[in-house]
């Protein structure tokens, strides 16, 4: 008879890190989705002020850059009409609803680099990963 006790720490070693692997990668896709949609949130909130406003104002602008910041998302660019650029607010057309939509878009890269649990495997993370929410609305905007 042989001794097995050698071999039954190295199967519990090896399951170990397979198992460690699978949670700690399911949690980092779990950590990147949780942002995307926390982006989103604060898509739709801007996108409704930019509803009631014509455009994105030079503080809302502020204040969602610095939103971004606080989900760990830094804003790379903004794309939609906004205050700061000069551009004019968007007026309610009744006449032609499509001369009333506002449009928003936010592309933010993050912080801390996402997927890093491919460095076990001798793997590198991707280079660029960048989160793009984007929305539509109509104007309610009567008068400049």
């Amino acid at each position: 008879m042989r001794d097995t006790r050698g071999f039954l720490i190295i199967e519990l070693l090896i399951v170990f890190s397979l198992l460690a692997f699978m949670v700690f990668g399911s949690l980092d896709l779990y950590l990147v989705q949780v942002k995307h949609l926390r982006a989103e949130q604060l898509l739709n909130y801007y996108l409704d002020r930019m509803r009631l406003e014509g455009y994105l104002t030079t503080a809302d602008e502020a204040a969602m850059v610095n939103a971004f910041k606080g989900v760990g998302l830094t804003v790379t660019s903004i794309q939609g009409p906004r205050e700061s650029m000069g551009d004019a607010r968007v007026l309610r057309n009744n006449l032609d609803p499509s001369a009333s939509e506002i449009t928003l878009q936010v592309t933010a890269s993050f912080d801390q680099k996402p997927f890093i649990m491919g460095l076990l495997i001798n793997g590198s993370p991707p280079l660029g990963v960048q989160v793009k929410v984007g929305g539509k609305t109509y104007s309610e905007r009567v008068n400049p």
